[in-house]
Formats: structure tokens, C-alpha cells, sequence
């Protein structure tokens, strides 16, 4: 099912994908869609909050 995001609300996904390994990504564009898409309407704070929560365990680990 498409989704539809402002600019902005594309730009805070993509900035928190920027934190998730390369080849993670794709699960966390998934999950964040799922979620949006059980939300049906958004806000930017709904998104930016969804987007938080797919990336958990995704997210780079720190190095050593």
C-alpha cells in the first residue's frame, strides 16, 4: 500500500536511517511504513516517533 510523507516528514526518516547499518535499512523503511500505515493520518511528531521505535536494535553499535 503507498504511503504518502511531506518532504520533512521523508527528511527525520531518513536522517534516523542514516543511523541503521546499510543492510537494515530496508527492514526499517518497512517497519516504519507498517506502523504509519496502522496509524492511517500522521503528524510529523507521529512520525518522527515511529521512526524512533523501527530502528530499535537496528541502530549502529558504538565502537570500541
Amino acid at each position: 500500500m503507498p504511503l504518502a510523507v511531506t518532504d520533512a516528514q521523508l527528511q527525520v526518516v531518513m536522517g534516523i536511517a542514516a543511523a541503521i547499518v546499510p543492510e537494515r535499512r530496508s527492514e526499517f523503511l518497512e517497519r516504519c511504513g507498517a506502523m504509519l500505515i496502522v496509524r492511517g493520518r500522521f503528524t510529523d511528531d507521529d512520525v518522527a516517533a515511529v521512526a524512533k521505535l523501527a530502528c530499535t536494535g537496528l541502530a549502529r553499535r558504538p565502537a570500541a
